[in-house]
Formats: structure tokens, sequence, C-alpha cells
């Protein structure tokens, strides 16, 4: 686990700042209290590594206060730099796992109970957390998920997506025809809903209405 997190906080860094945080979380008592935030991740507990990545503009504020300056960056882009510092620490982890021969699984509803979250790991005032991650060995064969085609998320020159519709819908049915296919060889029940279908009925469903509030509590300025 040392030299998986060693490699995570490896990962770019804007400006060098490293405003980027790994807890990892082996207390029992405190495992469970972020298992019982998440009844719909039953698994979550028995992971044998939980981790938590952490934005922190914390070590920042502190650098400022020990020479007696006052901090000039207090806005959105404060926050927004610590949470991609973060994301690329979560993503340098999984990657440093699968090298290990470990999977893992980014646990981005911690963020649906943020203070239950900061309290259970004691954070402090401007850190935050952006996502769990479960680490584990794998029990199935891996595969590949489909991504959408580069014909719609690579642009040149310009953004372009005028033809987000016809490739939206022929990425529905390749994806269907793929997932199908593997369900199959697993002898399981074969999906039925398109992914264009299943994520905008994901997403009707209100989510993380209150993160701002949560941010501004944090100590972080949002204009």
């Amino acid at each position: 686990m040392r030299l998986l997190l060693a490699c995570a906080l490896s990962a770019p860094s804007k400006s060098d700042l490293q405003q980027a945080d790994i807890v990892e979380v082996r207390d029992p008592t405190r495992r469970a209290a972020l298992a019982g935030l998440l009844p719909s991740l039953p698994w979550f507990n028995d992971a044998p590594s939980i981790l938590v990545f952490c934005g922190n503009g914390r070590r920042l504020r502190q650098c400022f206060e020990r020479r007696g300056m006052p901090f000039t960056n207090e806005h959105l882009d404060s926050f927004f730099n610590a949470t991609v510092d973060a994301s690329l620490v979560l993503m340098n982890s999984i990657r440093a796992a699968a090298a290990l021969g470990l999977v893992c699984c980014p646990i981005s509803i911690l963020r649906n109970h943020p203070d239950e979250v900061a309290e259970i790991l004691e954070l402090p005032r401007h850190v935050f957390p952006v996502a769990g991650l479960c680490i584990g060995y794998p029990v199935l064969e891996g595969r590949v998920v489909p991504r959408l085609p580069l014909s719609l998320t690579c642009h040149v020159d310009r953004f372009d997506d005028s033809d987000s519709e016809a490739q939206i819908a022929s990425y529905d049915q390749r994806r269907l025809a793929i997932e199908a296919h593997a369900a199959r060889v697993a002898g399981r029940i074969e999906p039925t809903t398109p992914w264009s279908m299943a994520k905008t009925d994901q997403y009707a469903l209100p989510q993380r209405d209150d993160w701002g509030r949560f941010v501004r509590d944090r100590g972080f300025g949002t204009d």
C-alpha cells in the first residue's frame, strides 16, 4: 500500500501545489461508519483497502499564514485546482493498483454525505472529500467497457457536436450488443436499456444539491 500511495501521489499537480491527500481508512469503527452511509453498497466494508481522496486547500493557506501573508486567491479556481489535483491522484492510484494485479471501484457517492464523511475522517477546514476507492483482489476476469466514439469526444480546432444525436444512437446499439454478448457468456441477464436512457434515468434524480453549501462551509470562495 505504501508503494501504491507513493505512485498515486506522484501524479501531475497544478503548479506543483500538491493539493491532494489520501486517507487510508483502517479503523473498523470508521470503516463501519462510512459503510453505514452507503446502504446501496453492502460490499463496501468488505474491501481489503478503503481510500478516500481529498482536495487539500489547507496546506497552501498554512504557508501563507506562516509568512504573515493574506491568501490572495479566495475564489472558485482555488477549489477547482485542489479538486483536479485529487482527481489526478485518484486516477494514478487506479493505474498503480492495476499494475500490482489489483482491481478498484471509485466511490463518488460519498459526496452524498459530505458533512458526515468530513466528521468521520476529521477533515479540517479547506479539506474536502472528492471520492473513495475500494481496492481488492479480482474475483472475475475484467472487461473493457466501450466508450463513446472519438469522432464525438475528440475535436479539431473547434468544439463540434452537431452529429451527437446520431453518434449516441449508434453507440447505444453497439454497447448493448457488446454487453449482451458478455452477459450471455457469463450466464447473466442481458441488458435491455441503452446507455443514454440509463444515464438520463440515473441523473433525473436530484443529487448533491447541497454540495455548494458544503464547499462554502469548508471555507472556499465560490465566486
